[in-house]
C-alpha cells in the first residue's frame, strides 16, 4: 500500500500533452503493425505494452493513435494512453529510449523535499518543452533536406557503406523482405553528392557480392526518394556492378 501511495505521488507530477483536437486513431491491426515498425518500437512481432518512465518509476501505457506533422503529413507524434486513462502526446524516438533498462532521463519528478521538487520540475518542464519543439525542429530540417537535394534520374555511380541487415514488411505478399541499410551514400561524379542513409532490397545480386557490415563498396544503380524511416528517406534501386572499396 505505502509503495502505491509513492508511485501515485510521483505520477501526479507528470507533465501531460494531451493531443490538441481530433487525432488519428489506427485504423486496423495491419496499420498498428505497419506504424509500430517504422517507429521502430518492435520488429516482427507487435507490442502492445510499453513504458513510460520518470525519476524513480515506471508505469505501463499503451498506443492508441498518432497526430501527423510535415509538407506531406510524413511525420508522427504518437499519442499513448496512460492505467487512469489521461492521454499525452510523444515523439516515437523517445518511446523507444524508454524502452531501454539504461534510460535515466527525468521526464517527471517526485521528491519529498519541496525546493527539490521545484528544481527537479523546472528540470521536467525543460525536456517537455523540448519535446514540444522536436516537432517543429524536425520539420524545419527535413524540409530542408528535402530542398537541398536533388536526385539525379538517371543511372548513377555510388559509394556507401553497408551499416545494417534488416527487413520490412511487404504488403503485397505478406511477409518479411530482406533489405540492406547504408550509410555515407553518395552519388560519384564531378563533385560528389553527398546522401547520407539510404536502404534497398537484399537482391541476388547483392547476396553473391556478399555484402559485410562496415565495409565500403562502389555500385551503379538509380536513388529514388522512398523512405524507410525518419532516418531513411532514400531508396536504391537495382545495384548492379557491386565492388568492396
Amino acid at each position: 500500500m505505502t509503495e502505491n501511495i509513492v508511485q501515485n505521488e510521483k505520477t501526479e507530477l507528470i507533465k501531460y500533452l494531451p493531443p490538441k483536437g481530433e487525432f488519428t486513431k489506427f485504423l486496423s491491426d495491419e496499420d498498428y503493425v505497419e506504424k509500430g515498425r517504422s517507429w521502430g518500437l518492435f520488429n516482427k512481432n507487435p507490442k502492445h505494452d510499453f513504458l513510460f518512465k520518470g525519476q524513480d518509476f515506471q508505469v505501463n501505457v499503451k498506443l492508441i493513435g498518432y497526430e501527423t506533422y510535415g509538407v506531406t503529413d510524413e511525420f508522427h507524434t504518437i499519442i499513448i494512453e496512460f492505467e487512469d486513462g489521461k492521454l499525452t502526446c510523444i515523439h516515437p524516438a523517445y518511446l523507444k529510449e524508454m524502452q531501454s533498462p539504461s534510460f535515466k532521463k527525468v521526464y517527471t519528478v517526485g521528491e519529498s523535499d519541496t525546493k527539490n521538487n521545484e528544481e527537479k520540475k523546472t528540470e521536467s518542464e525543460t525536456v517537455t518543452k523540448s519535446i514540444e519543439s522536436t516537432s517543429t525542429t524536425k520539420k524545419k530540417v527535413e524540409k530542408k533536406e528535402e530542398v537541398s537535394i536533388t536526385l539525379p534520374t538517371d543511372k548513377s555511380h555510388f559509394n556507401g557503406t553497408v551499416k545494417e541487415f534488416s527487413t520490412k514488411y511487404n504488403h503485397f505478399n505478406d511477409s518479411e523482405e530482406e533489405i540492406v541499410i547504408w550509410e555515407n551514400v553518395a552519388v560519384k561524379g564531378d563533385q560528389d553528392l553527398i546522401i547520407g542513409n539510404a536502404w534497398c532490397s537484399l537482391s541476388k545480386t547483392l547476396k553473391a557480392a556478399e555484402l559485410e557490415v562496415g565495409k565500403s563498396y562502389q555500385f551503379d544503380g538509380k536513388i529514388v526518394d522512398k523512405k524507410l524511416n525518419k532516418e531513411v528517406k532514400y531508396k536504391l534501386n537495382n545495384p548492379s556492378k557491386v565492388a568492396e572499396i
